[in-house]
């Protein structure tokens, strides 16, 4: 029965809307511990994390198969990586086996979300019907169950949430099938979001489930406020720098999503400030200047091309500064973003992958900053 309270509770708070009252200001000099470093705090961020990670992997592989660009081999080769890191959570967990079993469900989904999109890339109705038997009539009913053994969740409910993120994920890779269809690109963007804040759902009801079987290895409470918090602002801000090189690689390949893009970057700042307000008690406008200042400083720098960096590292430090991180933090994930850009305008399709989920990872130390 809590089990069943637990997922019931999960389901129904959104994946990036924290809410609760506002902490009361300590008074020691000193900062009290943060109530969301826990590792039961680590457990559903990282998890969180690597989920909407594989949710953006499987966006970038669409679109570079879409656009036959050559980092496509690249974002594909990266779906490996999440999915061995996934395993690894797994597995402090769950143990050796199960973890293994997992992680080979895993990548077979992956497997058939690549086969997806080559058959609707390619036209080809006959592989992207079979890709899609297989997700909904294999994948799904093959993972759910070994996510129920090992967690003891319900299998109704996980079958649900798998089943939902299979059918949001099929949506953005056919929105991005047709370029040319300006309004399929705006639900490109829009969809990819649902589906990166779908698979943040299954995450917290995993790391709820997990975190109260074996309390032992995970102390702590992964549904505190302050966990909330650092969980929206960690994926809301993976969301935005995977976002940003999503923009900078439509502007310099003059793609017709690159205003699209921006748009969605529009979007996500709004999200981004209403976290910060919340938790750390921000005023608006400040938010959305520093980050309407990093998204004009990324595209003053993607358009011209100068070896000066300081614009976007000014506009980042002054963002980091309101979540109480440091000035290097936002440094090292300014480098990070433009050696991306980099990339993308020398077309080093080889490095744009893994600089991709450098700059992304780069701003974990600014989210786990902000306290909740």
């Amino acid at each position: 029965m809590r089990l069943l309270a637990l997922v019931a509770l999960v389901l129904t708070v959104a994946a990036c809307e924290p809410g609760g009252p506002q902490p009361s200001p300590s008074p020691s000099k000193s900062p009290a511990p943060n109530p969301a470093d826990t590792l039961a705090g680590d457990l559903r961020t990282h998890l969180d994390l690597l989920l909407g990670e594989q949710v953006m992997m499987v966006a970038k592989q669409a679109v570079a198969a879409s656009t036959h660009t050559d980092d496509y081999e690249s974002y594909t080769s990266l779906l490996a990586n999440n999915t061995s890191e996934l395993t690894d959570v797994w597995r402090g967990a769950f143990g050796a086996t199960s973890a293994a079993r997992l992680g080979t469900s895993w990548d077979t989904q992956n497997t058939y979300l690549v086969d997806y999109t080559i058959g609707v890339v390619t036209h080809d109705d006959a592989k992207s019907k079979t890709a899609v038997n297989n997700l909904t009539q294999k994948f799904v009913p093959q993972f759910s169950g070994l996510v129920s053994d090992a967690s003891r969740l319900p299998l109704d409910p996980v079958s649900l949430l798998i089943t939902q993120q299979v059918l949001e994920d099929k949506a953005f890779i056919d929105n991005y099938a047709d370029p040319g269809n300006t309004q399929k690109l705006d639900l490109f963007y829009r969809n990819l979001h649902i589906a990166y804040a779908q698979s943040a759902r299954f995450g917290d009801a995993l790391a709820v489930a997990i975190a109260d079987r074996y309390a032992d290895k995970f102390p702590g409470d992964p549904q505190l406020r302050a966990v909330n918090v650092r969980v929206s602002a960690n994926l809301l801000l993976q969301e935005r720098s995977y976002l940003e090189t999503m923009a900078t690689a439509a502007l310099l390949a003059k793609r017709p999503d690159e205003a699209v893009a921006f748009d969605a970057l529009t979007t996500n700042s709004s999200a981004v400030s209403s976290v910060f307000v919340v938790a750390a008690g921000d005023t608006p406008g400040a938010v959305a200047s520093a980050l309407s200042e990093e998204v004009r400083e990324l595209l003053n720098y993607t358009k011209a091309g100068s070896p000066q960096k300081t614009g976007l590292t000014e506009a980042m430090a002054r963002f980091a500064n309101l979540a109480g991180a440091s000035r290097q933090q936002a440094t090292d994930h300014a480098n990070a973003l433009l050696k991306t850009v980099d990339d993308q305008r020398a077309k080093d399709f080889s490095a744009i992958a893994t600089d991709d989920r450098a700059a992304a990872t780069s701003t974990q130390p600014i989210a786990d900053a902000l306290r909740g």
